[in-house]
């Protein structure tokens, strides 16, 4: 599930890597304290959705509660800026319950959250894929190839297997400044360095696989370490 704070807010047009818009759904929402207003929007399939926090004195506590009403577990974030989250439909439809849960009046936009991403890495897959947990125990490396925004790279090598292997890794798709795990440096150091593999096998690529065939797209990495013999991982995702 993505949820997204909105400690500093934007409406980015134009941006070179992704764009990210604000659609609204009902502006300039009024709760006074203990008052809540429930969004419902016509949805086929999972959609972000948000509120912002838009009164003129900022909210001192976390004002505001949004409560998903879809499903059954109505589980609920509450924030004093904002917030926006990924929400399942049912039935063709979204309802999120937002209650102001402060002493103080709170006022609230309310929008659909529209990404979309420009960077080199988002044309080998579908951003709405789930994909699968995938692992690579590396032995050797072979090449590395990093694209120009540095959205991916194209590694080779050899895994413990035996098994080459080619992966595009993604290491960003839409933020290029959020937190993202990259490791080209180190890759790149032992290829231009010659690094004996025996220095860094074997070497550990964990994230998850979004695209799999000849070239394996991996994404969401969350696993680069060197000299891991013992990396905890079921066996079923190991590449082999």
């Amino acid at each position: 599930m993505r949820v997204s704070i909105l400690i500093a807010f934007a409406l980015l047009a134009g941006a070179s890597p992704g764009e990210v818009v604000h659609v609204p759904i009902k502006s300039g929402v009024a709760l006074k304290p203990g008052q809540s207003y429930t969004a419902t929007v016509d949805a086929a399939k999972p959609a972000e959705i948000g509120w912002l926090a838009v009164q003129a004195k900022r909210c001192s506590t976390n004002c505001v509660q949004a409560s998903d009403l879809t499903g059954p577990m109505h589980g609920s974030i509450a924030t004093s800026i904002g917030a926006s989250q990924a929400y399942t439909p049912a039935a063709g439809k979204i309802s999120i319950e937002y209650k102001n849960v402060s002493r103080e009046p709170v006022t609230i936009n309310v929008f659909r959250v529209k990404r979309t991403c420009e960077a080199e890495a988002c044309k080998f897959f579908d951003e709405q894929t789930k994909g699968r947990p995938l692992t690579f125990k590396i032995a050797t490396f072979k090449s590395i190839t990093t694209s120009k925004d540095e959205s991916y790279s194209l590694i080779s090598g050899t895994a413990t297997s035996g098994r080459p292997f080619t992966v595009r890794a993604v290491w960003w798709t839409d933020d290029k400044n959020a937190f993202r795990l990259s490791c080209t440096k180190w890759i790149t150091g032992y290829l231009d360095k010659h690094t004996p593999p025996e220095s860094y096998r074997p070497y550990i690529l964990a994230g998850t696989a979004v695209s799999e065939g000849d070239i394996v797209v991996l994404k969401s990495i969350d696993g680069c370490v060197p000299n891991a013999p013992h990396y905890g991982v079921e066996e079923k995702n190991v590449f082999k």
